[in-house]
């Protein structure tokens, strides 16, 4: 393939909210979808190396989450209380009962980032941080970041659309 120019083309930003969680479009960016994912690692000490204060002898993959920072500035305001409730199935205002599992009790999102040619699909996700949502004459601009885990199958994204 060529070294060119990457425009994937307008990202239109789905959710899984719907019955049964089925897809329902949340909005379009200001700016795009800003995606971070994140591996995590752990060194592996030896003696070779001087013990925990030396280099590391090895490192470790324990695994792979991602940050998707999204910034609303058109979104279906229905959808958006719904992702504002937090977990899956509840309702905006009224904070989940304190201990409920998010992956266990199946209380995740799926956030879909849908463009043309690189659509990023993050099955399991949910708001880690807080919600940023201003009110006034200006218009409303919605900052959400979602924080994306691994599903059940070991995926932490694919190009799913449907």
């Amino acid at each position: 393939m060529a070294v060119a120019v990457q425009v994937p083309g307008l990202a239109t930003i789905k959710v899984g909210t719907g019955v049964e969680s089925a897809l329902e479009t949340l909005g379009y960016t200001r700016d795009g979808a800003n995606i971070r994912p994140k591996a995590y690692y752990q060194d592996v000490p030896g003696d070779e190396n001087g013990g925990d204060q030396g280099p590391p002898i090895d490192v470790q993959i324990l695994g792979e989450t991602a940050t998707v920072r999204l910034e609303l500035t058109k979104f279906d305001e229905t959808v958006a209380a719904k992702v504002r409730a937090r977990c899956a199935s509840g309702t905006e205002g009224t904070p989940s009962t304190a201990g409920t599992l998010m992956f266990g009790d199946s209380k995740t999102i799926r956030v879909l980032v849908h463009t043309v040619t690189l659509p990023m699909n993050f099955t399991r996700c949910f708001l880690r941080n807080d919600i940023e949502l201003n009110k006034g004459t200006k218009y409303t601009t919605l900052v959400l970041e979602f924080e994306a885990h691994k599903d059940g199958s070991g995926v932490l994204y694919n190009s799913t659309t449907a």
